[in-house]
């Protein structure tokens, strides 16, 4: 008999974790019978939330997708939402923690909120009990890992599945061209950065490095995203005032958001692929992405990508606060199309390494997992 998964996960557009499940799930239901429940970010109505969990309990397993923004929106929702799913659901319990966080304070200071959130246990849910009460926890970086092993969920229990990288798109050179053309990116070198405009990524890091290069020398910067949420509108007023401070104002292309058919042809209109990140609390879908088309990728060492990096030697990294560091970098690579090509190479060596196919196997050994506790 077929063994019968229930995974809870958002469906919508412009979420790499609505990516990365529907990746999954097609490899997965070569092997299994999975349906999905769809999760409705910061869904509050308990009665919605605990039929949601009756059906992830008629499975054999239940598998959650988990970020902390999905289940409410402060500290008390967020705990009152995942106590009624725990609650309700049955069936071993499964969750993929994309986003692993810094442990919290033990008690939360300030008014009313605070206090009913650490009446309701508050702290100890956002960096214990989400975890501790699964069968299997899955985490896509040693770090996280080890965060959580310090909080006391069980080595056994928890499990490093590196994200996968998707399957690589045909781009014809005819449709780079229109894209560049599109954009007025015209002959000069690109340097990239793909999806979205939020906190999580250091523009200003990018910016004073291209700064570095020299106004006359500087390439292009292509922002191939824009704002996800509204409040990330101001992080992306400060990309445009921190370039023009530079003078690079000119250089400066945001495209807004890129629907899925022309990711792959904003990839490849880059010369080098920058995948800035200032935190260490989840690992970047977008980076993944670029690796897929095969591109010459420079991130900042943080934890989760070093370990990448580590892996499969398919990125060039760059110290965090160091603009210098990326300006010789970018500038290494921008003027050795060898480089870039062995860098390429490399990308291409890890993606048939971490395919989609591989994830999913990884994934089911989870589940059996999970079962046996």
């Amino acid at each position: 008999m077929s063994l019968r998964v229930a995974m809870y996960t958002t469906v919508r557009e412009r979420c790499g974790i609505a990516d990365y499940s529907a990746a999954l799930s097609v490899a997965l239901r070569h092997h299994i019978e999975l349906e999905t429940v769809v999760l409705r970010p910061n869904r509050l109505n308990p009665l919605a939330l605990a039929a949601d969990a009756r059906r992830l309990g008629r499975a054999d397993v239940a598998h959650v997708q988990h970020t902390y923004s999905f289940f409410g929106v402060d500290a008390l929702t967020y705990t009152l939402a995942w106590r009624v799913l725990r609650a309700a659901i049955r069936a071993p319990l499964v969750v993929t923690a994309h986003t692993v966080r810094p442990d919290g304070p033990a008690r939360y200071a300030g008014g009313l909120g605070s206090a009913l959130a650490n009446a309701v246990g508050a702290p100890a849910w956002h960096d214990v009990e989400t975890f501790r009460r699964a069968e299997a926890v899955i985490v896509h970086a040693g770090l996280h890992r080890d965060r959580l092993l310090a909080r006391g969920v069980a080595a056994d229990r928890c499990v490093v599945v590196p994200p996968p990288v998707p399957r690589r798109v045909p781009v014809e050179a005819a449709a780079v061209n229109a894209f560049r053309a599109r954009h007025g990116l015209g002959r000069r070198p690109v340097v990239g950065v793909f999806g979205f405009v939020e906190r999580s990524k250091r523009f200003a890091l990018v910016l004073e490095a291209l700064e570095a290069l020299g106004r006359g020398d500087a390439p292009t910067l292509l922002v191939a995203g824009g704002p996800r949420l509204p409040e990330h509108e101001a992080v992306l007023a400060g990309v445009r005032a921190d370039a023009a401070r530079a003078g690079l104002a000119d250089r400066l292309v945001v495209t807004g958001y890129v629907p899925p058919a022309e990711v792959a042809v904003a990839l490849e209109a880059m010369d080098v692929v920058v995948v800035p990140y200032a935190t260490e609390d989840s690992v970047s879908y977008s980076l993944h992405v670029a690796l897929a088309q095969g591109r010459p990728v420079v991130a900042t060492a943080v934890a989760p990508l070093r370990e990448l990096e580590e892996r499969g030697h398919g990125i060039a990294l760059v110290q965090p606060d160091d603009p210098h560091d990326l300006a010789k970098t970018l500038a290494a690579l921008l003027d050795d199309a060898a480089a870039r090509a062995r860098l390429a190479a490399a990308a291409r060596a890890y993606a048939a390494t971490q395919s989609i196919d591989v994830t999913a196997r990884r994934t089911l050994e989870v589940y059996a997992r999970a079962r046996a506790q």
